[in-house]
């Protein structure tokens, strides 16, 4: 399901993250401060997350949570009546 996003390159930032799975950036760092969440490391004042280890705990978040992946509809405004 992912293959393609990994095979764009080894590591993600955070806001690619935030993109590609609507994780918002916020939540990773909380994560982050707590010590929980994906596997990420610091390189200078980036924060990278490898693509494969995002992935295979995205996956694992998911099938312990039970949920299922559903597609993430963009906003749209309501129009005004």
């Amino acid at each position: 399901m992912f293959e393609k996003w990994i095979e764009e390159k080894q590591t993600a930032l955070d806001h690619d993250i935030e993109k590609d799975f609507q994780i918002p950036v916020t939540t990773l760092k909380k994560w982050r401060l707590a010590g929980k969440g994906p596997i990420h490391f610091r390189l200078g004042d980036k924060i990278l997350y490898p693509r494969v280890a995002f992935v295979e705990w995205f996956e694992g978040h998911i099938k312990n949570k039970k949920a299922s992946v559903v597609p993430i509809v963009p906003n749209r405004s309501k129009a005004k009546i």
